[in-house]
């Protein structure tokens, strides 16, 4: 209801109605298709600083030319708020049916991975430090989401929630001081800093065009100066933990021209993005059972040093 009510008054704001808005995705941010635009809204103490910044990298990859989704208007003032909540409106992009492979983020990564810098300030790449941001924000939960949380974490994974905050603060220490010694290959520069097929669109052909269009990066929340692997990382590891077949990977690498597993710093990668996976939704598990369980699975073979077992894509 909450999020129904802060939706409307963005809708209100630019102008669509939110009787046609559709709910496309829920896990750190709210995704809504309310044509002719994509709604993308988000609440939290970073929320309306990083809005701000999205906003102005996404108007320097368009003028820098990149394979990108572009925001809803330059006449529109963004980003655009509602109380405690934060929104961005971005051009409507109509796709192929088909579900994005591997493959297809290989040519927008290597247009991407060609540029040095933008011609605004990026931030330069700091995962742990965005993962340590995730479990504050969990230890500081109000009363009734604290406690509903308590009992998940007992349920679920035997522990009180500062146990596990604890375990989970001590990874990210240990995952810090591994990347302090990875030996980069590649040189580093502006990154996606998300790059998986769940942010990919492929757009679907015009009237009359003979061939499909590019595709396009989408979610640019991640984009920052940082190591080129960290884009190649979901690719792998998606064959590895979320089941892909090992063909997809192969044909990802074969486009872009670089296998990661076959890297000395390819274990410390994979430790690094599960820890982002996993503290990515901690603190907004409150009614949200489908997502509480995923994470609790991939909870409890983490610290199982279980790396066979299989995750599932939250929908």
């Amino acid at each position: 209801m909450e999020l129904r009510t802060h939706l409307g008054h963005v809708c209100e704001q630019i102008g669509v109605d939110p009787n046609d808005a559709r709910l496309v995705k829920y896990t750190m941010n709210a995704v809504f298709v309310a044509p002719p635009f994509v709604i993308r809204l988000a609440a939290g103490p970073h929320a309306a600083t990083l809005a701000r910044r999205v906003v102005s990298v996404a108007a320097s990859l368009e003028q820098a030319g990149m394979p990108t989704v572009r925001l809803a208007s330059s006449m529109m003032s963004q980003p655009i708020f509602s109380e405690g909540w934060v929104a961005t409106a971005w051009q409507y992009v109509p796709t192929v049916s088909d579900e994005p492979k591997p493959v297809d983020l290989a040519a927008p990564l290597r247009v991407l991975h060609s540029l040095d810098r933008l011609d605004i300030a990026l931030p330069q790449w700091s995962p742990i430090e965005k993962f340590r941001r995730r479990l504050g924000a969990t230890a500081a939960l109000p009363p009734e989401d604290a406690v509903e949380l308590e009992q998940w974490s007992r349920t679920e994974l035997g522990v009180p929630v500062a146990d596990l905050l604890r375990d989970l603060y001590l990874r990210c220490d240990e995952a810090e001081e591994d990347l302090d010694r990875v030996a980069w290959r590649l040189q580093p520069g502006v990154i996606h800093g998300d790059a998986h097929t769940g942010n990919i669109l492929l757009p679907a052909p015009g009237d009359g065009a003979a061939a499909r269009p590019d595709p396009l990066l989408c979610d640019l929340d991640g984009m920052c100066i940082g190591p080129r692997e960290w884009d190649l990382v979901p690719t792998a590891h998606g064959a590895t933990r979320f089941g892909r077949p090992a063909s997809d990977y192969q044909s990802f690498v074969d486009a872009y021209g670089v296998d990661l597993t076959a890297w000395a710093g390819w274990p410390v990668l994979r430790r690094v993005r599960e820890l982002q996976l996993v503290t990515s939704t901690i603190d907004t598990l409150a009614g949200r059972p489908d997502v509480a369980r995923e994470l609790a699975h991939r909870l409890r073979s983490l610290f199982a040093n279980d790396f066979e077992a299989t995750w599932r894509r939250h929908r």
